[in-house]
């Protein structure tokens, strides 16, 4: 948990470890909120006291209903009738305001509630492991963040609230039940449990199945954003068709799922509401015997009718209501299921900090060592992505990175930055190890420009700046003047205030690296990661662009992962990596000399160029 910033927002301050990640029944997985609940907990105390206030209310009726009939209709005291209406709207009056301030309350804090959840839900996933992401998919992640959590919002706004009144006027009748006629409630003794045990035994299957319809919502919510975000690809191919089938598919499984927790909810309903009926009928026909046997009072009559019809009422609203606290129960599940996630490697307890040893003014002068480094990816732990790596890359030089795809290239960014822990051996940034450093600190001295950048959903001076949030618009410029970016920039008619579109869709692929390499020269690093950072240029745009890299490559620790050996031919070091492992280093005359897969590369290439 120390990895996420701590500030003084509500939700930002919730220990995510007081949430179980799978709690064994409905109730409590929706418990596992109750952190997120706690600081408006005033408010929920006054709801609930409004609530049981108002329930009583409605259970005296019954009584002053009882009152009325004996001592006021058959007295035949008009006068007695009209102070009996009086007092009627005076309570109506106060169910009235009563359910406008518990509505009021309740949604207030379910909606505060939920932003809260939704905020900790998204911190979370930030400070996740680069590994865990590997196997998620963002379909199902939004679903989690969104359809699930507005889920687990009814729940808390309506069902819950509505599930207490309804329990306190179902316990509450069942005692004036007794009180009215003891006779008569052996008829409720009977029907009520012949209710509540199928509802105990349909719940539980209504549980897994609303577990199951929202997995596969989720499912259904990855499958099209795959398909929308891979649009200008599916429009290439020509392969709407098989995306629409992948949905269908994914809609038809939703939809089964959804169908048949929709079939248990109708039969659980139907047979509640023929008890409700039937029982109310059959409290009717003892009673109404009674009555003109001359045993009771119609008074007591029709109080007993009101509280036999709000128990039976009470039951069959539990009923629905059972339905709904299980679906939020599968909702709840994989909300805490997806927090109870371990976060990325914890800060060490004293963490190290990279000292200057060369003075470079401002900046960290940092050498980097790989000593007998071995990772391999956990969906593939038996075929190792780099093994027994060896090598140092002196600090404001150029180390070059070259060899055939999946040799493990950027496998050793990917272990530079962090993104993942090596299974044995150490890195080292000067002569501190990566493991003794906050993740945050060995981040801050790197920068990256990759061979197929991001940017978002937002204009272009923001996009540069996303490397130093806090950079003025004048080294914001600067920055994309020295990427070559500041012309193409100007013409467009916002400039720099431009929009890019999701994911820079508007821009080029050229466009969009000098964006990223001005994004990394914004940073000042002092380390340089470029992974084929002009893979997307023309040939004249990356003349300029490398002459650029080279002035920001100067006096820091640059790594250039590189295919075309024509751009790293002036590297002070150059390792040739094949599968896994450095097979060879020097420079680039050096290697031409001696290694013969180096000598491969450099003839189809330079074949290639030549042609």
């Amino acid at each position: 948990m120390q990895n996420i910033p701590k500030n003084t927002d509500r939700a930002e301050n919730i220990d995510l470890s007081e949430v179980a990640p799978t709690p064994p029944s409905a109730l409590s997985e929706l418990a596992a909120f109750w952190p997120f609940i706690r600081p408006y907990r005033g408010r929920v105390v006054l709801a609930a006291a409004i609530l049981i206030s108002v329930s009583f209310i409605l259970l005296s009726l019954g009584r002053g209903l009882a009152w009325l009939v004996d001592k006021g209709l058959n007295s035949g005291d008009a006068a007695m009738l009209d102070r009996a209406v009086m007092v009627a709207v005076g309570l109506a009056l106060l169910v009235g305001l009563g359910s406008y301030l518990r509505i009021l309350l309740i949604n207030q804090v379910a909606e505060q509630v939920m932003a809260d959840i939704r905020k900790s839900i998204y911190a979370h996933i930030l400070y996740l492991p680069t590994s865990w992401f590997e196997a998620a998919r963002t379909g199902d992640i939004l679903s989690r963040l969104n359809a699930d959590t507005a889920v687990v919002q009814t729940t808390l706004a309506t069902t819950l609230s509505m599930a207490v009144r309804n329990v306190i006027l179902l316990f509450g009748g069942l005692v004036l039940v007794v009180l009215a006629s003891a006779r008569m409630s052996l008829v409720v003794a009977i029907v009520v449990p012949i209710v509540v045990i199928p509802l105990i035994v349909l719940a539980r299957r209504m549980r897994a199945s609303s577990r199951i319809a929202q997995e596969r919502l989720g499912v259904l919510s990855a499958e099209a954003e795959e398909g929308i975000s891979a649009i200008r690809t599916v429009h290439a191919f020509a392969q709407e068709a098989q995306m629409q089938n992948r949905f269908d598919s994914a809609l038809k499984g939703a939809l089964d799922a959804a169908l048949s927790r929709v079939r248990l909810r109708a039969v659980l309903s139907g047979f509640v509401f023929f008890m409700m009926i039937s029982g109310v009928t059959l409290i009717l026909w003892v009673g109404g015997r009674d009555l003109l046997a001359g045993k009771i009072s119609a008074g007591d009559l029709s109080a007993f009718v009101f509280y036999a019809f709000i128990v039976a009422s009470s039951t069959g609203t539990l009923s629905e209501l059972g339905g709904e606290l299980q679906r939020a129960a599968g909702a709840a599940d994989r909300i805490t299921q997806l927090l109870a996630q371990r976060l990325r490697r914890a800060d060490p307890a004293s963490p190290r900090q990279l000292t200057d040893n060369q003075g470079r003014g401002d900046k960290t002068s940092v050498e980097i060592r790989f000593r007998a480094v071995h990772f391999a990816y956990q969906s593939r732990l038996e075929t190792p992505a780099i093994s027994d790596v060896n090598f140092s890359a002196k600090s404001g030089r150029k180390l070059a990175i070259v060899g055939p795809s999946g040799a493990g290239k950027s496998t050793l960014f990917h272990l530079l930055l962090g993104f993942y822990e090596p299974q044995s051996g150490q890195i080292f940034l000067n002569d501190v190890p990566l493991s003794d450093m906050r993740l945050d600190d060995i981040r801050k001295h790197i920068a990256i420009v990759p061979q197929d950048p991001v940017l978002f959903s937002a204009s272009l001076a923001e996009n540069i700046a996303f490397s130093r949030p806090d950079a003025s618009r004048e080294e914001i410029i600067i920055a994309a003047k020295q990427a070559e970016a500041d012309s193409f920039i100007s013409e467009l008619s916002l400039g720099y205030d431009t929009l890019v579109g999701e994911k820079g869709v508007r821009l080029s692929g050229g466009q969009r690296q000098r964006i990223a390499i001005a994004r990394a020269i914004l940073r000042n690093p002092d380390i340089l990661l470029l992974d084929e950072a002009t893979s997307a240029l023309d040939s004249v745009s990356e003349a300029a662009i490398q002459n650029a890299l080279s002035r920001l490559m100067q006096g820091r620790t640059s790594l250039v992962i590189a295919h075309r050996l024509s751009t790293i031919m002036d590297a002070d070091q150059i390792l040739l990596m094949d599968k896994g492992q450095i097979i060879a280093t020097g420079t680039h005359e050096s290697l031409i000399e001696s290694s013969p897969l180096y000598q491969q590369l450099a003839a189809q290439q330079f074949k290639v160029s030549s042609s």
